[in-house]
């Protein structure tokens, strides 16, 4: 069971809308629509976080979405979630608020132990672990897109201070022995 102190308030249910349950739910502030993870919500019932899987949403506009969440099929059972507070599990938005975008594409990557190690070309969206794409010493260099490996980022230098893992690097820039080429 989830514990609340896993999630974060993204809003709450303010009121039915049609008659096959679905729900207007009211974003608290500093919660966009467009960044949510809507595959499951958890509403506060009886003191304790329910999950419901989210069949659809539309986003109504930056501060609410209307919401379908499975079981939920009739405006009766939708009137009594009216007034229940809404969470998701905290890394969904932190994984949204520390995801890097595109946006870095052509800044100096610096590496703690290894200096300069190249300029960002790509941005590799890969669901659940996204990286970043460069060149160093005539090969390609991949590393994830996490808060844990960056220090430091500069807009106006265009520069990404970091501290990647030992041999992250290495692996890449190694020889493969012809034994393993088999």
């Amino acid at each position: 069971m989830i514990q609340k102190e896993d999630t974060t308030q993204i809003g709450f249910i303010q009121k039915t809308h049609g008659v096959k349950g679905e729900l207007t739910l009211l974003l608290i502030e500093g919660i966009n629509s467009e960044e949510l993870d809507m595959d499951f919500l958890f509403l506060d019932i009886d003191k304790g976080l329910v999950p419901f899987y989210v069949e659809s949403y539309r986003v109504k506009g930056t501060k609410s979405i209307l919401v379908k969440l499975e079981g939920v099929d009739s405006e009766s059972r939708a009137g009594d979630l009216c007034g229940t507070a809404v969470y998701v599990g905290k890394q969904q938005l932190e994984a949204l608020d520390e995801m890097p975008d595109v946006g870095y594409v052509g800044y100096r990557v610096y590496d703690k132990k290894k200096g300069c190690i190249g300029s960002i070309r790509a941005v590799v969206e890969i669901v659940n672990n996204p990286l970043f794409a460069l060149d160093f010493e005539n090969k390609e260099i991949l590393f994830p897109i996490h808060p844990d490996f960056i220090i430091a980022s500069d807009d106006t230098e265009k520069t990404l201070h970091v501290d990647l893992p030992e041999g992250l690097i290495d692996i890449y820039l190694e020889e493969p022995d012809d034994e393993e080429l088999g």
